[in-house]
């Protein structure tokens, strides 16, 4: 699925919800106390599953594990905190997969600086709200911190055995977070928020 991953990874960028280096991704697989995330500073237009970080899962706390030589050589992705607090228990998705993508889509970004949250506008849209539960934005948080992931955590519904209330969760000023069985279940939870927010900016009515 790493394969998957890349292919996300670049139909991101072509769309321009990131650039180069920018976004985040991490799977897990059920029965596996690892996940693998990207990792921080590679182009994401031509990233390669070799390129992935191994990090093992050691209760409340997470450790890099050899994967490849090529990221023997690279360091995780600094969203670390976030995608290690939504993999280290797997809740709902127990006996499946979790990918959380993290990406900065314009619109969903230029809604959220025009003073629009996010989880109210699905209301009146359903083709959004049929298929996506959108979470209550958080706020001006510092990137790759503790906080930032804290306040995900919280937003999306996170409790102690992994379980989360909401697919996708803005972050003001900054991008959203997308959780899922696959990366193109997440990714459409993404492409679904980022054209309601579209239609609801063009609309002038907010």
């Amino acid at each position: 699925m790493l394969e998957t991953i890349c292919d996300v990874m670049m139909d991101a960028y072509k769309r321009n919800w990131i650039t180069s280096r920018d976004g985040n991704v991490s799977i897990r697989h059920h029965d596996r106390n690892h996940f693998y995330i990207t990792p921080s500073g590679i182009r994401k237009q031509t990233l390669q599953p070799d390129q992935f970080k191994k990090i093992g899962i050691h209760g409340s706390e997470w450790k890099e594990e050899f994967y490849t030589d090529i990221s023997a050589n690279l360091t995780p992705s600094g969203e670390i905190p976030l995608h290690f607090g939504l993999q280290r228990e797997l809740g709902q998705h127990n006996g499946e997969v979790r990918v959380v993508v993290h990406v900065h889509p314009t619109y969903c970004i230029a809604a959220m600086h025009a003073g629009i949250d996010l989880s109210t506008i699905s209301d009146a849209f359903p083709e959004l709200n049929r298929y996506t539960k959108v979470a209550p934005n958080v706020g001006d948080v510092p990137p790759i911190s503790q906080e930032l992931a804290d306040e995900c955590h919280k937003n999306l519904g996170l409790d102690r055995d992994g379980n989360i209330a909401y697919d996708i969760v803005g972050i003001k000023g900054h991008g959203i977070v997308a959780i899922d069985t696959s990366p193109w279940r997440a990714y459409e939870h993404i492409e679904r928020l980022e054209h309601i927010c579209k239609i609801v900016l063009a609309s002038g009515k907010y």
